[in-house]
């Protein structure tokens, strides 16, 4: 199973305000992020992500726009309550397991810090698609928790897109 991790952060690497606000991050990582969903027909998001993304208000960018994906919420409670559409794991390996169940052979991931630690930990994460927005943020939250694991990465691309934004990918070496 392959694994893609998709985020968007600022040019200092922080995700979101310490509060989960991604209020610094232009609305032009939907359009990444909904090409990445339509093209492995999936995602897995942490129940911070899922509880945040499902309190903003714009009907465009809202996970239930994507009703043919399979969305899974990474959740260490089992009994979650998630809408109608989503799937809640209590773990990396059972949110993956969940995805092939569903006939798909490439999962994205887009969770936040103890989402996407929790998969690097466990060498779960193959590519790395980080946007990055011309913006510093005093404080916030980091794309991983402090961890000790080390991941050597591979430069695949960089991509200068609209706005100033420039998309890198990374493959695990």
């Amino acid at each position: 199973m392959q694994t893609t991790l998709f985020m968007a952060m600022s040019a200092n690497g922080l995700i979101a305000r310490p509060d989960g606000n991604e209020d610094f991050l232009s609305d032009d990582h939907w359009q990444d992020l909904t090409k990445l969903v339509e093209t492995y027909g999936n995602m897995i998001v942490g129940s911070a992500t899922y509880k945040t993304v499902k309190s903003w208000q714009d009907p465009n960018i809202n996970f239930d726009r994507f009703n043919q994906a399979t969305k899974i919420v990474l959740s260490k409670d089992p009994n979650m309550i998630v809408d109608p559409g989503y799937i809640v794991a209590t773990s990396p390996q059972e949110a993956l397991d969940l995805v092939q169940k569903h006939e798909h052979s490439h999962a994205l991931l887009t969770g936040g810090p103890s989402v996407n630690s929790a998969f690097l930990e466990k060498n779960l994460i193959n590519e790395y698609v980080i946007n990055i927005e011309p913006v510093l943020v005093g404080e916030g939250k980091n794309m991983f928790t402090p961890t000790d694991t080390t991941t050597h990465l591979a430069f695949v691309s960089a991509t200068k897109k609209e706005h100033g934004i420039v998309q890198c990918i990374f493959k695990t070496k």
